[in-house]
């Protein structure tokens, strides 16, 4: 249950995040990132997600792996503390948990939401960002590309105050995002081992056991 709520609230958090634009600075950096972004013909790579709030004496971490492969095949695995899978490609997304000792779909209407939030996804690992009033953006250099957005309007008001995203200017990878829900509430996700642009089997993207 516990997990379910927090997936949930990630969903969400990343929704919001994967909806909308990176506006640059200048249309120049605009163009770069994009144009970086939309080399990028598969990846994978492990996550640490951390949920920070007061009310819990630690934070609630999990761990998993993601996959991509272009266009739009996704698959977004959770491995601890509960294992679940989410697949998404073709229009369709399946979110599979255990039960019986096997993984088996899950009916409860999950994977709706997931397939909004997945399809965003795979729009913006193509490099294809489309223009959201709700968010305003910024774009800072350095090591990394660091973009940090921001809710124009009050209909986020306490899921979201701002999303921080630390982009590796090697391979225009995300390595890192912080959702600021409120000054009591954030999640981290960050993002480890990442291989871009090497041939995934697709049974990745087909089979779950």
């Amino acid at each position: 249950m516990r997990q379910n709520s927090f997936l949930k609230l990630t969903c969400l958090a990343l929704f919001y995040l994967l909806i909308s634009p990176v506006w640059s600075v200048s249309a120049d950096d605009f163009a770069k990132l994009r144009k970086d972004s939309a080399r990028i013909s598969t990846m994978t790579a492990d996550f640490v997600q951390k949920k920070s709030m007061k009310i819990l004496s630690k934070p609630l971490i999990s761990n998993g792996k993601f996959y991509y492969a272009a266009p739009d095949s996704i698959r977004w695995e959770y491995s601890k503390p509960l294992k679940s899978v989410v697949l998404s490609g073709k229009g369709q997304t399946k979110r599979y948990i255990p039960s019986g000792g096997k993984m088996v779909e899950d009916k409860t209407g999950g994977a709706k939401a997931m397939q909004i939030v997945l399809g965003d996804v795979a729009g913006w690992m193509n490099g294809k960002y489309d223009t959201n009033p709700a968010f305003t953006a910024t774009i800072r250099e350095g090591n990394d590309t660091m973009i940090t957005m921001t809710p124009t309007g009050k209909n986020m008001a306490g899921m979201i105050e701002k999303i921080e995203i630390a982009i590796s200017q090697k391979n225009a990878s995300v390595k890192s995002v912080r959702i600021v829900e409120s000054a009591t509430s954030e999640t981290q996700i960050d993002f480890q081992n990442v291989v871009v642009n090497k041939s995934i089997d697709p049974s990745v993207f087909q089979v779950v056991q």
